[in-house]
């Protein structure tokens, strides 16, 4: 496959690699007063996943900064009503309640209405977990701390960031789907320079119907942690995308299906192996 033709299909899958640099600027806090922003700071890696209330999925990857003083900046992959858009930026805000738990806001393109999510700190794990609460939807969300040595005020990651071998779950899609993956990825720049390599084996149980299938294809990392590729399994093509964090131990990731009615996905959790 060409250099042109591959870029179509990972377009095609809802996937756009955005091997670049990108940066996330600090935001400015948007709070007249900020109560508890230093509960959370520095950057995070971030999944969110349900439905919306008609029943379609959606879910939002990428990488969270939150400055300490209650103002947040992403960068994220959003895949909502069937659609998906690939690395884009939005601010947020926020704040800590009385109950401890922490309220997060932002607004995404398109949207008139802030979303807004409750979440539980754990600062034993550098992690936040909770739901969606504007009614909107029904969804998990999960912040997990990058950890990760810096350079400026960011993180750098590149295709050597993301090497190893993972066990996945993931969940999801629009019928009764759930797989367990052995995933191993190269670390290297070997395709077209850019790419690395992403082999591993699928086992999927599809509506109690099991099947153990490999799988490969191939990836692409940018600076702030945020990855994507595609990956052939058995008959079928799939997109990817997600965040590494958890100091390079974790990752968080999506897996969109391109089909009549737009992006199936599911929503994945890997943890390092080796």
């Amino acid at each position: 496959m060409d250099m042109t033709n591959l870029f179509r299909s990972l377009q095609l899958l809802g996937v756009s690699l955005g091997v670049g640099a990108i940066g996330l600027a600090a935001p400015t806090a948007a709070h007249a007063a900020c109560n508890g922003g230093a509960t959370l700071s520095g950057y995070y890696g971030m999944e969110v996943n349900g439905q919306t209330l008609g029943g379609v999925g959606k879910y939002l990857n990428g990488v969270v900064y939150f400055n300490g003083t209650c103002a947040l900046q992403a960068n994220a992959t959003i895949g909502e009503n069937g659609s998906v858009n690939a690395f884009v930026t939005f601010l947020g805000t926020y704040n800590t309640n009385a109950d401890n738990t922490i309220t997060l806001s932002f607004t995404l393109p398109g949207e008139t209405t802030p979303e807004t999510y409750n979440v539980g700190f754990s600062p034993v794990f550098n992690e936040a977990v909770g739901s969606e609460t504007d009614n909107s939807a029904i969804a998990s969300i999960d912040l997990k701390a990058q950890i990760y040595p810096t350079s400026g005020n960011h993180y750098v990651y590149n295709n050597a960031s993301l090497k190893g071998l993972f066990a996945a779950t993931c969940t999801g899609g629009s019928g009764a789907f759930s797989d367990f993956n052995y995933i191993s990825f190269d670390g290297s720049t070997a395709n077209y320079g850019v790419f690395g390599n992403v082999t591993g084996l699928d086992d999927t149980n599809d509506s109690a119907q099991f099947a153990d299938l490999p799988l490969a294809g191939m990836y692409g990392v940018n600076s702030i942690g945020n990855f994507g590729g595609y990956a052939v399994i058995g008959p079928t093509t799939v997109g990817f995308s997600g965040v590494i964090d958890n100091n390079l131990n974790e990752l968080q990731y999506n897996v969109s299906t391109a089909g009549p009615n737009g992006a199936d996905v599911e929503s994945c959790v890997a943890k390092r192996v080796k």
